[in-house]
């Protein structure tokens, strides 16, 4: 179900401002519930080769049993601003902002207790609360009218074009590789000790969140869930600058000859595309295995050069 409210106005110099509310609700979603999962608690004494799990869950002598339920929801809630400018007197641009929240019940996953699921209601995982674009195309004025012709057909008709986004990073959850609920599943959500939030000046590759925030697996309270929620921290964001200078040649009345000069991150910004939130720590009590650290990056620099006929 969606809905929406928002006005236009034309600002001068031939700029269309469009700011709008958008929302919309998601509801009879699908996600998975294991509906045989073992009691919190219940492999607090290790089974040795002669204990048979199945016989201590709910449903006895059977494994997992995984139902395919329509009860998860979703909402969206966004400010969406666009500023746009016709080509006029060799310039033209768009500009996009968005301010939103995306919420959901468990994302379409299973709940890590599917004994009480409620407690995965969280950001989703899509939750990206600052988008901004920006493009544009500026036909550059200088030497277009030289009485100069070298200066006029070599210096002059150059144009530059681009598009610039940024936008906040996904959210991300920290998992202990323990089966600390002792419920036999492999890992679950770590146990939360202080604030893991670090400001943007204290962030590092190597550093991107308070490690020290988390307690370590051994230290955990055995046959008890970690007290973190889902996707409690949000992962690096992203900032790419895409520049292309043009110009184009008059061969002949019907022939043209285009120059394109295009870099693709033309700033060569680190782009990290995703961190480490396994916990794991040293015997001094330090971050170890990269816990922590960046461990993704997209591609830097990239650029091409073009000639293009056109006839």
């Amino acid at each position: 179900m969606s809905y929406n409210f928002g006005f236009q106005h034309q600002l001068p110099s031939n700029v269309i401002l469009d700011v709008n509310y958008v929302g919309n609700v998601g509801r009879h979603l699908p996600y998975t519930l294991n509906l045989n999962q073992l009691p919190v608690g219940t492999l607090l004494s290790p089974p040795n080769s002669t204990t048979n799990v199945n016989a201590l869950r709910p449903y006895l002598g059977y494994s997992n049993i995984t139902m395919r339920e329509r009860t998860d929801t979703s909402n969206y809630n966004g400010l969406q601003v666009n500023a746009t400018r016709r080509f006029d007197l060799g310039l033209s641009f768009g500009v996009a902002y968005t301010f939103s929240k995306t919420m959901d019940k468990f994302g379409g996953a299973t709940p890590q207790d599917s004994f009480a699921p409620a407690l995965d209601i969280a950001r989703a995982n899509i939750d990206i609360p600052h988008i901004l674009s920006v493009n544009y195309i500026y036909e550059l004025p200088f030497f277009k009218k030289s009485g100069n012709p070298f200066q006029r057909t070599v210096l002059g008709g150059w144009g530059v074009a681009g598009v610039t986004a940024a936008q906040s990073g996904a959210p991300v959850s920290v998992n202990v590789p323990t089966d600390i609920a002792r419920i036999g599943s492999g890992a679950s959500r770590a146990t939360l000790i202080g604030n893991p939030l670090l400001a943007a000046g204290e962030r590092t590759p190597g550093r991107w969140f308070n490690t020290a925030a988390f307690q370590a697996p051994g230290a955990m309270t055995p046959g008890t869930f970690g007290n973190s929620g889902r996707n409690i921290l949000r992962g690096p964001g992203f900032q790419n600058w895409d520049v292309t200078l043009l110009k184009t040649f008059i061969v002949k009345e019907k022939m043209r000859l285009q120059f394109r000069a295009e870099s693709f991150n033309v700033l060569n910004h680190a782009n990290f595309t995703s961190i480490n939130t396994t916990v794991a720590f040293n015997a001094a009590g330090a971050a170890s295995n990269g816990f922590g650290g960046v461990n993704g990056a997209g591609p830097g620099r990239v650029m091409e050069f073009a000639l293009k006929l056109l006839f």
